[in-house]
């Protein structure tokens, strides 16, 4: 374990260090096997059989006008990047501030959950694949970007799902292994943001649109409800664009209502379907009509 020396942080966690400790122990690593196992399955092999014709599932573009209120920053794609870090180091921090056995415990933990995100996320994306108006911008790290994302799967967005996820759960997990109140909430400060941070480049590097934003939050409701639940996910929107120099101020407030709207509908409509992407489906369904199908 580690005693604090001053302003806790999960930035400078390792992630080679934790990938290490969490394929060295057995639950963790069964656990990450199941995942990568997932992702390949879920995200790679699914986009690319349709991309190169395998599979035949209708692409519906997503683009909203409020889109274009967001000004393509390229500079910003590092932040975007750091999705997968951004849930990995906080393990790290749990490794080494409480034990071998917290950090195996949550390590597996988070890997059964974000795998079942991505197996959520799958089926929606199996009824129909959905795409956005990205710049062909091939410069630097969008160039693997453009390499190994055919761009295919963004209704719910993975990434505002998995940062959603990531300062939830481990908001739970600090009050879980009983850590102090003025570390835990530097700690959760600096995750929530990373997360609003990370949520607002999906739209800066034309990744997303604002559609899928609220999917993803919704889903989240569904997948992990202790966690996520309106209110939490209202708190989460009006952080957004709030401050933001290069999106005008009328135009940040229109796009947190606008994602607000759309979540609201979608929770309203679930809580009297069977399923909970049947709302998802129908909003889909929705602009098959007014955008197009390939």
């Amino acid at each position: 374990m580690i005693a604090l020396a001053s302003r806790p942080t999960t930035r400078n966690e390792s992630t080679a260090y934790v990938f290490f400790r969490v394929f060295g122990a057995r639950e963790s690593r069964k656990a990450a096997a199941r995942y990568l196992r997932t992702v390949m399955r879920d995200f790679f092999f699914l986009q690319f059989s349709v991309k190169f014709g395998f599979k035949k599932i209708p692409i519906v573009s997503v683009d909203h006008p409020l889109d274009a209120a967001v000004p393509f920053t390229p500079e910003k794609v590092s932040v975007y990047l750091d999705f997968i870090a951004f849930w990995i180091r906080p393990i790290g921090y749990i490794w080494k501030r409480f034990g071998r056995a917290a950090g195996v415990k949550y390590a597996a933990e988070f890997l059964g959950i974000v795998d079942q995100c991505y197996r959520d996320a799958a089926r929606v994306y199996r009824f129909r694949m959905t795409t956005t108006n990205r710049p062909k911008y091939h410069k630097g790290k969008f160039l693997t970007i453009h390499l190994f994302d055919p761009h295919y799967l963004c209704v719910p967005s993975l990434h505002v799902i998995i940062v959603t996820l990531a300062y939830t759960f481990y908001r739970r997990a600090f009050a879980e292994l009983g850590m102090g109140k003025d570390e835990a909430d530097a700690l959760n400060a600096e995750l929530h943001d990373g997360a609003v941070e990370i949520t607002e480049t999906v739209l800066y590097i034309k990744q997303h649109s604002v559609n899928c934003i609220p999917a993803a939050l919704y889903a989240m409701t569904n997948i992990t409800p202790k966690e996520v639940n309106p209110t939490v996910v209202e708190e989460f929107i009006s952080c957004l664009f709030k401050e933001a120099p290069t999106v005008e101020p009328p135009s940040a407030a229109k796009i947190r209502e606008y994602i607000s709207d759309i979540y609201e509908r979608l929770f309203l409509e679930g809580c009297h379907d069977a399923d909970w992407i049947t709302p998802i489906q129908r909003l889909l369904n929705a602009y098959s009509l007014e955008g197009f199908v390939k």
